[in-house]
């Protein structure tokens, strides 16, 4: 009986130090902390389990606007246990908290709002009569001339576009469809600017009408895509070097095309000022 029970507690002992042995076991991060903000949340998660760590979760950032700049779905930062600086060469316990924060859409930009409209019910009164047609035609608004820069002041479409606050796709699509290759000038700010691609001075410039404002924005997104500074053609007794992101701009440039998936309205600077 001795015998039986000391054979039991040498198995229960030898349990005990594995499982304590497992809880204490530690293993290396799969990747360096510098290097995981160009990646997707998704592969991130997985290189992790795929490392060991037990407790890995997600975090949203809700803070994209167009996703031009930063990708919907990639990674801000990681943090284990904790620390959001770390190396390959450094260990973790199996079980500490791994939390993968990465960049997204607000999940009202997400959801389809649209809903089926509910079908006319026949009216049950009698249909009034036609009025008789007017002799006097309406007054319809003059065509801007082509060699004249459009404007808000003359021109009814270019108006309803810039001042509305982010004015609908299909609108400045037919707008672009229309007036392609013309001039339009207006007042506006510079709401984001990035690098392009890879380019240390060269860049992208996402453009609204209007003054700079981080509540609100008016009429479509404008873009500079792929300009230096010297692109801008900046002009006035005051020029400056440079532009930076919240920077007032007179502008007036030539309208190029209409990216109707990422919703921007490509234009060429011909001449800016800041205002």
């Amino acid at each position: 009986m001795r015998k039986f029970v000391a054979l039991m507690a040498a198995c229960i002992l030898a349990t005990s130090l594995a499982a304590c042995d497992g809880a204490n076991k530690k293993i290396n991060a799969p990747v360096e902390s510098s290097e995981v903000s160009s990646s997707n949340y998704q592969d991130m998660v997985s290189q992790f389990k795929g490392a060991g760590f037990t407790n890995v979760s997600t975090r949203e950032i809700d803070d994209l606007i167009l996703g031009w700049l930063t990708e919907d779905g990639q990674v801000e930062e990681v943090s284990i246990g904790g620390k959001t600086s770390f190396s390959t060469s450094d260990t973790f316990a199996v079980d500490a908290p791994v939390v993968v924060s990465y960049h997204t859409f607000p999940k009202k930009d997400k959801e389809t709002t649209g809903s089926t409209p509910t079908p006319d019910q026949p009216s049950t009164s009698p249909a009034p009569q036609n009025p008789e047609p007017s002799q006097e035609p309406e007054p319809s608004p003059s065509p801007t001339a082509s060699n004249e820069n459009i404007t808000a002041e003359n021109n009814e479409e270019f108006r309803n576009l810039t001042q509305n606050p982010r004015s609908d796709g299909d609108t400045a699509e037919q707008f672009v469809a229309k007036y392609k290759g013309r001039i339009i000038e207006f007042d506006g700010n510079i709401a984001l600017m990035g690098p392009h691609n890879t380019y240390k001075t060269r860049f992208d410039f996402l453009v609204y009408a209007g003054d700079y404002s981080t509540t609100v924005a008016y009429g479509p997104s404008f873009m500079f895509e792929d300009c230096n500074y010297y692109d801008l053609h900046l002009t006035g007794d005051n020029q400056p070097s440079s532009v930076s992101a919240g920077q007032n701009l007179h502008i007036i440039a030539k309208i190029i095309d209409f990216n109707s998936t990422q919703q921007l309205l490509h234009l060429e600077p011909i001449a800016t000022s800041t205002r």
